[in-house]
């Protein structure tokens, strides 16, 4: 996967696009929430009419199970080789995922065993793959959703929001007036949230 490192002293975040986006397009967000912060930004390796995205779709909301569950796998273990390189531990990760980058992110901590413990998730929804049962109380997330969203209906955002909080994941939930795209407003409750894991 093709990938931007920048090393840092402040905190570290793993950046996953929404679609259409590449590994630059999340880097002037990590930088509002932590202008010292250590990047690990990933392209998505999947080609939908030219846009970049991290798992296959058969139209809008119709995903491709077994791509997402292929790339869910390919992502971990390249966020884990490099954390080897790096001498990085992966609990000092916070994933930072926006809307397709969200959701292979939500996937990833519902569904596979991994010390990744901390995520941003803005504007996801829940992807109807709920397999495991073992508990998340570990895990610390923060969602977000917009009222005005013409592609994530409140109806799978709370879907996502029950499948991590049935399991003990530690949830803060924010709600602005907007649609898809990421608000100033939700940064700041973002910076909230992260000075509050301090």
């Amino acid at each position: 996967m093709k990938y931007l490192f920048e090393k840092g002293t402040g905190r570290k975040f793993i950046l996953l696009h929404g679609t259409g986006g590449d590994e630059y397009s999340m880097v002037d967000i990590a930088q509002h929430l932590d202008p010292q912060s250590t990047i690990l930004s990933f392209r998505g390796e999947i080609n939908e009419n030219g846009m970049n995205r991290f798992f296959k779709r058969n139209g809008l909301n119709q995903f491709d199970i077994p791509s997402l569950e292929k790339e869910t796998d390919h992502l971990l273990e390249q966020i884990t080789t490099i954390s080897d390189e790096q001498g990085i531990n992966m609990d000092e990760w916070i994933v930072l995922g926006y809307s397709n980058g969200a959701n292979i992110a939500g996937h990833l901590f519902l569904e596979r065993q991994t010390e990744l413990n901390k995520a941003i998730l803005l504007h996801p929804m829940s992807l109807g793959v709920d397999s495991r049962t073992e508990p998340l109380k570990d895990k610390k997330v923060f969602l977000s959703y917009g009222e005005e969203d013409p592609i994530v209906s409140l109806d799978a955002f709370k879907t996502l929001e029950n499948q991590l909080g049935t399991r003990g994941t530690q949830i803060t939930e924010a709600h602005t007036e907007a649609g898809h795209q990421i608000t100033v407003k939700e940064l700041e409750q973002v910076k909230k949230w992260l000075s509050d894991l301090e």
